[in-house]
């Protein structure tokens, strides 16, 4: 099948959803290692996360943060911040992946696509959206998802074993 949207639209598209696949798997990697603490096998934080949402991996990470190390930890605040990241970036992710696609019949550019997305709310009814992007739209998506991304793995990196605790363990054994 020949699609009608540019090369480029497509690989900005392409792009925010590996960077999105980046941020759910980081997600999961905090959760394994905390629900993996004290030596138990890292198989059981996969199963933990494998049928998770994305907003149930951010809410369970919040909770088991909570929970090991205090409302007031510092380390609790800055998920609160980082969450806030993902939570937009999840927004904008959605906008992208749950659309239809289509040229743009009235493009500047030729990069220029159109997204539709129809919703049916209770209150609202059926929606249809038509929302024109440009190849800058979609790279100001992508790059504000990229944004998101940096800073939940230098959070995640709080949850890696440090080279100090890894050699004296090797050394103790």
């Amino acid at each position: 099948m020949e699609l009608s949207i540019s090369d480029d639209a497509l690989a900005e598209i392409g792009k925010i959803t590996v960077l999105f696949s980046h941020i759910e798997w980081s997600l999961s990697e905090i959760i394994a290692r905390i629900v993996t603490v004290g030596g138990r096998v890292r198989e059981l934080g996969l199963i933990v996360t494998a049928e998770l949402s994305f907003r149930q991996r951010i809410n369970t990470v919040n909770s088991l943060l909570r929970l090991a190390l205090g409302d007031d930890s510092p380390v609790v605040a800055d998920f609160s911040r980082v969450k806030a990241l993902l939570e937009r970036a999840s927004d904008e992710r959605n906008s992208v992946v749950h659309s239809v696609w289509a040229e743009d019949l009235t493009p500047a550019s030729a990069s220029d696509v159109v997204r539709i997305r129809s919703t049916a709310r209770r209150k609202k009814g059926l929606h249809v959206e038509f929302v024109s992007l440009t190849l800058d739209d979609l790279a100001r998506i992508s790059q504000s998802i990229a944004e998101a991304c940096v800073e939940l793995c230098v959070f995640e990196t709080q949850f890696h074993p440090s080279t100090e605790t890894e050699g004296s363990e090797s050394a103790s054994e």
